[in-house]
Formats: C-alpha cells, structure tokens, sequence
C-alpha cells in the first residue's frame, strides 16, 4: 500500500490538500478548470467569537470572490456545493441562499438542499 500524501498548498500530485488560511490564497495557486468538485461551508457571518460580523452587502461581496474563484477552477463538468446559513440582522433572519442573485457571480444555481435542526 503506498503512503497517502498530504500537502497543505497546492500540489497537483497530492491526495489531499488540507490548508489553514485563507481559501483565495490556496485558489490562486490552482489551474483553471482543474477540480471536479468544490465543498465550501464558509462563515455564517454571525458574529461567533472566531469570525467577524460583517454587513450583509460586505459579506455577500466576499462570497462572491470567493465563488468567482471556485468557479474558475471548477471543470465544466464540475460541481459546487455551497453550504451557507442565514443573515440575522435586529431579529430579522434572511437565508443566504436566497441572496445569491445579488451576487451576480454568473453561476447557474441549481437544486437547493436546506435543513433545520431543531
């Protein structure tokens, strides 16, 4: 059996990348069209101890750089699956995902899976 290889930056011979940091310094480091699959739980922008509360306008900006991204590495065959929460604003709560047409991100958005634990 052959020793699994791990690389925390991008490595094309890699079984897995593990990177802790920030996502677009690890995409600016891959090829265009080069992965089949993108799994991305970013922050929920909810102000917990290890994020910063952002404005919903500033969040969704940096979302869809991020996205923009994962796109242009994404093969055209390729999938995304962008598992986001909801903004809450003064007791209000938006789902993200009913934001992403302000994003303007040029990605056909295709079936939603939403879940609520209780």
């Amino acid at each position: 059996m052959s020793k699994i290889k791990i690389t925390s930056n991008f490595d094309p011979s890699a079984d897995f990348i593990l990177h802790e940091g920030n996502v677009l310094d690890l995409l600016k480091e891959i090829p265009d069209k080069f992965v089949k699959l993108v799994v991305t739980s970013p922050p929920y922008n909810l102000g917990k101890p290890y994020e910063d509360k952002l404005e919903i306008e500033e969040y969704l900006e940096q979302q869809k750089i991020i996205i923009t991204e994962c796109v242009r590495v994404l093969d055209d065959s390729g999938s995304i699956c962008w598992q986001v929460g909801n903004y809450v604003n003064n007791g209000e709560i938006v789902p993200c995902h009913a934001l992403k047409k302000q994003m303007s991100t040029g990605v056909s958005y295709g079936k939603q899976l939403v879940y609520d634990i209780e």
